[in-house]
């Protein structure tokens, strides 16, 4: 403890602190110090694997969300794929990785909460990888003028579907394929036939395979095509994952 010229204590007694501010003196606790438990380290470790793991979510298909994702979605994807890893009971705590958790939980996860793709779409893209690794992207049959919405604004729009595969031991990612679908928003009558797209992953072994999709609006300027997709409309989402053993 000390006592300055002025006659202010200043300094540490016990758990109480001393100090002045302007011409006021405070007397205050010190802060307790807080030591983790074995458990909260562990559980510490988990999220910041599955903070690691969204990162390389997020730059794997940054095609998908094109950054037009709202303010809380780094958080919202961090906080699913923790889940993701928590979901597999024989996942040793502290140890967790994603590409060992029920990655199913990760299906139809929105990037862009103000634009939910169920809103846009009214069909559902499904997967199946069977167990020669061969991956099927399955498109069903849809109505134009029925299952899918359209903008005034908008004189076309495409219907991405894109899948990668992203490795976390290595932290790399891998395209492994790219579709569109492309609309005449002023064509919009008739029918758009099933689609099915079949990717042979045996050379991605060892990655989780992710499948994001989005839809794009676009007006025409001077014959130019020009996107109006923004953060506060930008429909895009996680179709599934899938592990490629």
């Amino acid at each position: 403890m000390k006592i300055a010229a002025n006659g202010a204590l200043r300094g540490l007694v016990g758990n109480v602190v001393a100090r002045k501010i302007g011409n006021q003196q405070i007397l205050q606790s010190r802060p307790r110090k807080f030591k983790q438990t074995v458990a909260t380290k562990k559980a510490s470790t988990d999220f910041g694997r599955a903070s690691n793991a969204g990162g390389l979510v997020r730059a794997g298909l940054s095609d998908t969300h094109l950054d037009l994702y709202d303010s809380n979605m780094v958080s919202r994807l961090n906080g699913q794929i923790l889940r993701a890893m928590r979901a597999n009971p024989d996942q040793v705590p502290g140890k967790m990785s994603l590409q060992h958790g029920k990655l199913h939980r990760l299906a139809n996860f929105q990037f862009n909460e103000k634009s939910n793709t169920q809103d846009y779409l009214n069909f559902d893209i499904e997967l199946f990888l069977n167990e020669n690794n061969l991956l099927a992207i399955e498109i069903p049959r849809f109505k134009k003028d029925r299952d899918i919405k359209f903008l005034d604004t908008a004189g076309k729009m495409i219907v991405v579907i894109n899948a990668m595969g992203i490795d976390f031991v290595k932290a790399a990612t891998h395209i492994v394929s790219y579709s569109e679908i492309e609309i005449n928003c002023k064509q919009w009558e008739g029918w758009h036939e099933a689609e099915r797209i079949a990717v042979d992953c045996t050379p991605f072994r060892g990655c989780v395979i992710f499948v994001g999709l989005s839809v794009l609006y676009f007006n025409n300027d001077r014959g130019r095509d020009i996107l109006i997709n923004s953060k506060a409309l930008h429909p895009a989402s996680l179709v599934g994952a899938c592990n490629i053993a």
